[in-house]
């Protein structure tokens, strides 16, 4: 597993790197080999302080324009300043990239199979291993496999925690110090979501006494997490809402069309969750090169989805408790930063991925535990999410498609949507009523026998 991560995430940043120049747009960015915007801008910032003669320490007290953290830029300037100080050479920073996403995998597989079982954990890696977006970002000059590499150390040191108490904080410290050094935030999520899981599985069975102090903490620390930080929350979001439906007419259009725009927020988050869009990247016209990488990401997106829905209902009915305490705070946990990340992205099909992507071991352990259970139990609910997501791509595929192509007749946007609601609602309440008329039959099947 680390040496086919390792080898993917190279080999496509190898790759991209020399096709960009020659199959890529003509921009100052994809001439010089890179897909991401920050990726360019950051390590071009990286290099001229390579150039120029200031310390490295330096850069966290700079005006930084690219990196407000500082940590990626630093790590950037000490690979060029001390192993390439005579020509600029990117592609040590996605060696190093690709290093630090394979590292993490033993951490994340060691821990799962620790807690549950090796399948579980050996399916949960492979999800990490190939999904795309995961090769795509480990394969630039991105935070994000830095950031999943040592979130997978820190989570190693809280499962871990019992039976090595020295090693398991040592990890601990150092995934986490690692993350705050990349991005405050993301550290500052990942702690809250490890110590409520080391609340859940170590302290919460033992007493009364830590029952009633983890909850008044836990409500205490919710409350301070909302109050300080919904206005940065809001005041981004709502900046990055309007670059969305300004750089889009057809997001404009939804919205004004949506009650007068009253509800122009809660549109573009649902739509900055169906991001990277598969129907929108099979039609929209493209270079080949970007076609390609915009429907393999969404095919990877839409692949993981159903299992994560999926799963996000059906950790209720997890046993035993403990368990079910543990999965329920992953799937609220998830679902809460995938909404986050829509509201702070503002829609936007790179931003978007790119937040949730921190959290992609636990959106794939969750999508994992969702596999199991339902090919355990045969349980028809998964089906019936597969069936939902078909809906909703088969009435866009159709919409994106009479757009580009004039392919048939295109329905009015909010009434296609409309239909995609009905008809999902159909499926789900179709399934709701199955259960309980088997569940009837069953109980009167069993009294039948008791008499």
């Amino acid at each position: 597993m680390m040496f086919l991560a390792f080898a993917l995430r190279l080999g496509v940043g190898i790759y991209l790197t020399l096709s960009l120049p020659i199959y890529g747009y003509d921009d100052p960015q994809q001439n010089a080999g890179y897909v991401f915007t920050d990726a360019y801008r950051r390590d071009m910032e990286a290099w001229g302080f390579t150039l120029s003669a200031t310390p490295l320490w330096g850069i966290f007290k700079a005006e930084l324009d690219t990196d407000q953290y500082g940590g990626l830029l630093i790590l950037s300037g000490i690979l060029y300043r001390y192993l390439s100080p005579d020509a600029h050479r990117p592609l040590l920073v996605i060696l190093l990239a690709a290093s630090f996403a394979a590292l993490g995998i033993p951490f994340l597989r060691r821990a799962v199979c620790q807690r549950w079982n090796q399948t579980l954990a050996n399916l949960t890696c492979w999800i990490l291993v190939l999904y795309p977006d995961s090769i795509l970002f480990g394969s630039s000059q991105m935070r994000e496999p830095f950031l999943i590499g040592l979130l997978c150390i820190a989570f190693w040191g809280i499962v871990n925690w019992r039976q090595s108490r020295y090693a398991a904080t040592a990890a601990f410290l150092t995934g986490w110090s690692g993350m705050m050094l990349f991005s405050t935030r993301m550290g500052t999520a990942a702690l809250a979501f490890l110590i409520v899981w080391f609340w859940l599985e170590d302290l919460l069975p033992k007493s009364s006494a830590w029952q009633w102090l983890g909850w008044t903490s836990l409500c205490l620390a919710g409350a301070g997490i909302i109050v300080l930080g919904w206005q940065w929350l809001h005041t981004s979001a709502a900046w990055d809402m309007l670059l969305t439906e300004r750089n889009s007419g057809r997001v404009q259009a939804a919205i004004s069309e949506l009650a007068g725009g009253r509800f122009g927020p809660q549109f573009i988050v649902l739509y900055g969750l169906a991001q990277p869009v598969l129907p929108a990247a099979i039609a929209e016209p493209a270079l080949p090169l970007w076609k390609t990488i915009a429907i393999t990401r969404s095919l990877g997106w839409y692949a993981l989805a159903p299992f994560l829905l999926y799963g996000i209902f059906s950790v209720w009915k997890a046993q035993p408790a403990a368990e079910k305490r543990i999965l329920a705070w992953v799937a609220i946990f998830t679902f809460t930063w995938m909404f986050i990340s829509s509201m702070r992205a503002g829609g936007d099909q790179w931003d978007n991925p790119r937040y949730r992507m921190v959290f992609l071991p636990f959106l794939a352990f969750l999508a994992s535990w969702a596999v199991l259970r339902a090919l355990h139990l045969r349980d028809l609910w998964l089906a019936r999410w597969l069936v939902v997501e078909g809906i909703f791509l088969g009435f866009f595929t159709a919409w994106y498609f009479s757009r580009y192509f004039q392919m048939g007749k295109r329905l009015p946007f909010w009434h296609m949507v409309a239909w995609i609601v009905t008809l999902s609602a159909l499926v789900l309440l179709s399934g709701v009523v199955w259960d309980m008329g088997r569940n009837f039959l069953r109980r009167r099947k069993n009294r039948i026998h008791r008499l």
